[in-house]
C-alpha cells in the first residue's frame, strides 16, 4: 500500500470508532433514558390561606375614630382592643336614662312605704350615693303626704264619730217621742254619708297608689330596656378582635375619620390553625391534578434556598372553574387546596412565621415518567399535528 492508502485507512479506523463510540454512547442513554424516571410537575401561583375565614369587623352605629391602638399587619389576640370610637353621645344618653331609672326606683320604693303606712324607707347604698338628692325629695314627700292622709283620714273619722253619736241620740229622742221620725232619718243620712266619705278617703288613696306604682313600673321596664339599648350603642364604640389573627385590612386610618354605619373597619386573618395553599392551576393541567398527590410549596417571603420547600398535599379539586374579579382579563382557573404539612418542617421552618396571604408557588406531583418519554413528548405531538382531520 503506497503511504497515501496507509493514510487513508487509518483515518477510515479512527471514524469508524468514532461513529462506534458515539453509538455505544446514544445506545447507553436510550437505555437509561428508557428506565430513568423523573416526576411530573405541575406549577401554580398560590397564596396561603387559614382553615378559618377572616373575620369582618362592623360596627351597626357608626361613629367618629377616637383612638387606634392598631396598624396593618399587626397581630392580635382575642378580645384585644382595636380601636375606640367617639361616645359622648352614647354616653350622655346612658347617663340620662340611668338618672331616670334612679328616680323611678326611689318612687317605687316611696310608694311602697306610702301604702304600708310606713313614713320611712331605705335604698342601697350604690342608689343613695347616686341620688341623694331626689332620694332626700321623695322622702320628704313621703313624710308629707303620709301627714296629710292622716290629718284627712283623723278629721273624717272625728266627723263620722260625731254623727254616729248624735244618731245615737236622735234614735233615743225618737223612742221618747220628742223628736220626730224625720229627724232620725236625716240624722241617720248624715252620718251614714260621714261613714262613706271616711271610708273613700282610703279608697281614693290606695287607687291613686296602685296607679301610681303600675305607671312607675311600667316607666322603669321601659327605661331600663332603653338603657340595654344604649349600653350596647356605648359598649360597641369599643372595638375588639373577635380572634387571635393579623389586621390585614383597616377601612380608616386617620383619628377623626368618619366611619359610616355598617361599615367595615377591620379585617382579621386568624392565626394559629392548620395552614393551606390556595393555588390556582390553568385548566389544561387539572386533568392530572388529584386529591392525595403531594407538593411542595415555595414562599416568595422566604428564600428557597435557605429555608426550603414547605411539603404538603392536595386537598380539595374545585369542580369548576373561577374568574378572578380583579382582573377581568386573566384566564380561568381552577382552585386547588394543598395542606400544609407542619409536622415535617425542618428546624428552620419552624422558626418562620406563616401568615395567611403570603404568596407562593406550588408544585404538585402529578405522576412520573422516563426520561425518554419526555423526550419523545414533542414528537408524539407532532405527529398528532400532521394528522388529516
Amino acid at each position: 500500500m503506497t503511504p497515501m492508502q496507509q493514510e487513508l485507512a487509518r483515518n477510515s479506523l479512527g471514524a469508524s470508532r468514532i461513529i462506534y463510540i458515539a453509538a455505544g454512547a446514544v445506545l447507553i442513554f436510550l437505555i437509561w433514558a428508557a428506565f430513568a424516571w423523573i416526576d411530573e410537575i405541575v406549577r401554580a401561583d398560590g397564596e396561603v390561606v387559614s382553615s378559618s375565614r377572616s373575620q369582618i369587623i362592623q360596627n351597626l352605629e357608626g361613629g367618629i375614630l377616637a383612638e387606634l391602638y392598631v396598624r396593618q399587619g399587626d397581630e392580635v389576640e382575642a378580645g384585644q382592643v382595636l380601636a375606640r370610637l367617639q361616645a359622648t353621645r352614647f354616653q350622655t344618653t346612658a347617663d340620662d336614662l340611668q338618672d331616670q331609672i334612679d328616680a323611678l326606683e326611689i318612687k317605687q320604693y316611696r310608694l311602697e312605704a306610702e301604702a304600708s303606712g310606713a313614713f320611712e324607707f331605705e335604698v342601697s347604698p350604690e342608689l343613695q350615693q347616686r341620688s341623694p338628692n331626689i332620694l332626700a325629695s321623695e322622702r320628704a314627700l313621703l313624710r308629707a303626704r303620709q301627714a296629710d292622709f292622716n290629718s284627712r283620714r283623723s278629721s273624717a273619722k272625728q266627723i263620722r264619730d260625731q254623727l254616729q253619736e248624735e244618731l245615737a241620740n236622735m234614735e233615743r229622742l225618737h223612742k221618747q217621742r220628742i223628736v220626730a221620725l224625720i229627724e232620725v232619718n236625716r240624722a241617720k243620712k248624715a252620718a251614714t254619708d260621714a261613714k262613706a266619705k271616711f271610708n273613700e278617703i282610703g279608697t281614693q288613696s290606695e287607687l291613686q297608689l296602685a296607679e301610681e306604682y303600675s305607671e312607675t313600673l311600667q316607666m322603669l321596664t321601659s327605661h331600663r330596656q332603653e338603657l340595654r339599648i344604649a349600653s350596647d350603642q356605648l359598649s360597641r364604640t369599643i372595638i375588639t378582635s373577635p380572634m387571635q389573627g393579623v389586621v390585614n385590612n383597616m377601612a380608616v386610618t386617620t383619628i377623626g375619620g368618619v366611619i359610616r354605619p355598617g361599615d367595615e373597619i377591620f379585617e382579621i386573618i386568624p392565626l394559629g390553625e392548620e395552614l393551606f395553599v390556595e393555588a390556582r392551576v390553568k385548566p389544561e393541567n387539572i386533568a392530572s391534578v388529584q386529591p392525595g398527590q403531594d407538593a411542595t410549596i415555595k414562599l416568595s417571603a422566604y428564600d428557597y434556598t435557605i429555608y426550603g420547600a414547605l411539603k404538603g398535599k392536595v386537598d380539595f379539586v374545585s369542580a369548576d372553574t373561577f374568574e378572578d374579579d380583579r382582573n377581568p382579563r386573566a384566564e380561568p382557573y381552577y382552585r386547588v387546596t394543598l395542606k400544609v404539612d407542619r409536622a415535617s418542617f425542618t428546624e428552620r421552618q419552624r422558626d418562620i412565621q406563616i401568615r395567611p396571604g403570603m404568596r407562593a408557588i406550588a408544585e404538585l406531583q402529578t405522576g412520573s415518567k422516563t426520561v425518554l418519554q419526555y423526550l419523545l413528548k414533542p414528537l408524539y405531538k407532532s405527529k398528532d399535528a400532521l394528522r388529516e382531520p
